[in-house]
């Protein structure tokens, strides 16, 4: 196997350097940096860890070793970090290019000056990306599927990043955030989630999290803080919207010992009556009693 290339810089080198602008985001794990600028005038990016324990650092490098040499290094949708950043003899960090043109999938969806037919239209490409991801060789999860961890850029096109952080023949437990904030996961076996609310990597948590982003959107709220009263409730209403019958049966197996399959297929029926699933107008219905 190829191993990644490796640069060294010393602090005084980073203290030099820009920070990049994040939307949005606050990021617990690192801070982003201009590093350079490619002959084709693209940047490259410099992702410095806030942690840089050796074992932890180590598991991240071997996670993009293994990307590197994997069929899922053709696929255009994953920013996979390029080199392994030494600062001042400890591994601290990766570079990654630069998604040019781009608003992360949180600020997308939330954009009003997106069609909704737009942004259906980019959470089935993220949909059918997970299928191909799940369907190729490499035992391969995103672990902390989200809407911050996507890119999309002015063609609708989509990107993958934080790849750092995802899980490649890995079975140790990691972070997912729709995980850790949602409790009504900790008693479903199929997401083994352990007593610290980390999760070993599979592919029902994947497909968790793509729904979760769904339901988020059509909601308009992150539903993944329910309860479970709240939450089947709220299936019943979106029945009543007229979402298909078959994405809420998904949804509703969320917390039952089946595996979980993903919504994709059905996305293309959300066009119509999927305004009327806000949880602001599904609240405002209840209080007049008119749901």
């Amino acid at each position: 196997m190829k191993r990644i290339e490796e640069i060294s810089l010393k602090s005084s080198d980073i203290d030099k350097l820009k920070e990049y602008p994040l939307q949005d985001v606050f990021c617990t794990e690192s801070q982003i940096y201009y590093y350079k600028m490619n002959n084709d005038r693209s940047n490259i990016l410099l992702k410095k860890l806030f942690v840089t324990d050796e074992k932890r650092v180590n598991r991240k490098i071997e996670t993009i070793e293994t990307l590197q040499n994997s069929e899922l290094s053709t696929y255009k949708e994953l920013v996979i970090p390029d080199e392994v950043v030494s600062i001042s003899g400890i591994n601290s960090g990766f570079t990654i290019k630069e998604v040019n043109d781009c608003v992360n999938l949180s600020a997308f969806l939330k954009s009003k000056n997106v069609s909704d037919e737009d942004k259906i239209m980019v959470l089935e490409k993220i949909g059918h990306l997970l299928r191909k991801v799940q369907n190729q060789d490499q035992e391969f999860y995103f672990g902390d599927l989200q809407e911050f961890n996507f890119l999309v850029d002015s063609n609708n096109d989509i990107y993958v990043v934080d790849l750092d952080s995802s899980a490649v023949n890995r079975k140790k437990p990691l972070e997912t955030k729709y995980i850790i904030i949602d409790k009504k996961t900790r008693d479903v076996p199929k997401y083994k989630v352990n007593s610290a609310g980390r999760c070993y990597p599979n592919q029902n948590i994947d497909t968790f999290c793509y729904n979760t982003m769904i339901l988020n959107y059509l909601a308009g709220k992150d539903l993944h803080r329910l309860s479970y009263e709240e939450y089947y409730q709220y299936m019943e209403y979106l029945s009543y919207c007229g979402i298909p019958r078959e994405m809420i049966e998904i949804f509703d197996n969320h917390y039952s010992n089946k595996d979980n399959e993903s919504v994709v297929d059905y996305l293309d029926e959300l066009k119509n009556g999927h305004r009327r699933a806000h949880y602001k107008v599904y609240e405002a219905l209840k209080e007049r009693k008119r749901y």
